[in-house]
């Protein structure tokens, strides 16, 4: 019997106790308090259909391969509670049906991988499973759940929330919390997380940005400083270039960023550069990474056009990708979701066509360079009403065997990590 979702509870409770609370204080200050409330109602409904190919020699290969075919039915309801000028509440529910070949396939390798468990390090579980068969799987969750205050020096802001730091387009190395994956097409929403966000504004044209993230030890369940972050970033400008600063204290370690953006013509470039420290006991003291890109639109054939152009370089990455699962130091930050890459360098590009305003076509292509290997993504948006869109495309994987992409072997098994293609169909409703 599943155990009952506490925080889940709490948190409404404390959300409508600080609803309720602060309009007993707004009132007293302001006799018309109510003229001032402005309630913002949204959110989407979503389906996802697609078609995996899987091969022989792969570690599907236990579940069966062959084509498979698969669903995904999304709900997201956002309310957006404004009080005031300065404060207001915020709250995003999901819910999720999964079903097809693919979550099939997973159920049955739990025999076999005995993968990890949901995200146990979040402050609040606020994910809780509805129903789960060997066929389908519906699950819901609170996504966003915060109030802020803007007080005249800047913003305070308290709950569940998305960040999102660095300069990196397709990679981010950066980005801390929740980053989205190199491969992720769709990035309407960010997942949060539970934190305390700072702003500050500074005389010195710019500002300064602290925030706490408050995490869970994975095996004990108990809140610890040691799974936590503490970071803080300085933008301001340094005559045309905009400049970030950034210092953390994440997962017991240390990390400093230092970006840069700006423009080189009617181009713009953006980079970052960080230094991540290791635990001790690795024997090494800690790694660089580093990301570059720059973009640029135009006009061509009477269509507008955009190119991206990114290089990424990862001092984590190893060239044995074998070698590299069995390494402590990268599969942590992969099962944190933070590290997407095994390899050390990346270049990878983008380019969009506007074909007719409400038609627009992406190509992207992500690249291990010393592969080579990498992954290509055909994909076209066609913006059907003006609250509706419909979004296909395509992952196409390529490489040698014994490379990041096209296949290599998986330590302790007989089987591979070949990738498998899929073809995908979405269409999105919005209110």
């Amino acid at each position: 019997m599943m155990k009952p979702n506490n925080d889940y509870i709490c948190c409404l409770i404390f959300f409508f106790l600080s609803l309720i609370f602060t309009s007993i204080l707004w009132a007293g200050q302001n006799s018309a308090w109510h003229e001032n409330i402005d309630n913002r109602f949204g959110g989407h409904l979503r389906f996802e259909g697609g078609a995996t190919g899987y091969d022989g020699g792969s570690y599907f290969e236990p579940a069966g391969t062959g084509t498979g075919l698969d669903g995904l039915a999304n709900v997201r309801l956002t309310d957006k509670l404004v009080l005031s000028e300065r404060i207001y509440f915020e709250a995003h529910y999901e819910a999720f049906l999964k079903w097809g070949d693919t979550y099939e396939k997973k159920v049955e390798l739990q025999k076999y991988f005995n993968p990890s468990g949901m995200d146990k390090r979040r402050l609040l579980d606020l994910t809780k499973t509805v129903k789960e068969t060997e066929d389908y799987v519906l699950w819901n969750r609170l996504d966003r759940l915060f109030f802020s205050i803007k007080p005249s020096w800047g913003d305070i802001i308290v709950g569940r929330q998305a960040v999102t730091w660095g300069n990196g387009l397709i990679f981010n190395p950066m980005d801390l919390f929740n980053p989205f994956a190199p491969s992720d097409t769709v990035r309407d929403y960010k997942m949060g997380d539970d934190l305390v966000s700072l702003r500050f504004n500074t005389e010195l044209s710019g500002e300064f940005n602290l925030l706490y993230v408050p995490r869970r030890d994975a095996a004990t369940g108990e809140v610890d400083f040691k799974s936590s972050s503490v970071a803080g970033k300085f933008y301001f400008f340094a005559g045309d270039i905009e400049m970030d600063v950034m210092a953390a204290r994440h997962y017991d370690e240390n990390i400093l960023g230092l970006g840069g953006a700006g423009y080189l013509g009617d181009a713009a470039w953006r980079t970052d550069l960080v230094w991540s420290t290791l635990k001790n006991g690795s024997d090494r003291s800690g790694y660089f990474q580093f990301v570059v890109n720059i973009d640029y639109s135009w006009v061509w054939l009477r269509k507008n056009m955009y190119g991206l152009i990114e290089y990424y370089h990862n001092g984590l990455g190893e060239n044995n990708y074998t070698n590299a699962m069995d390494d402590s130091e990268i599969m942590e930050r992969i099962d944190r979701g933070e590290l997407f890459a095994l390899g050390k360098n990346y270049l990878s590009t983008r380019i969009q066509v506007e074909l007719h305003p409400l038609f627009n076509m992406y190509l992207s292509v992500i690249n291990n360079v010393k592969d080579p290997s990498g992954i290509i993504q055909p994909r076209a948006i066609w913006s059907m009403t003006q609250n509706s869109n419909l979004h296909f495309g395509a992952n196409i994987f390529y490489g040698k065997k014994e490379s990041e992409y096209g296949g290599f072997l998986i330590p302790g098994t007989n089987y591979h990590t070949n990738a498998a293609p899929n073809a995908y169909v979405l269409l999105t409703y919005y209110f």
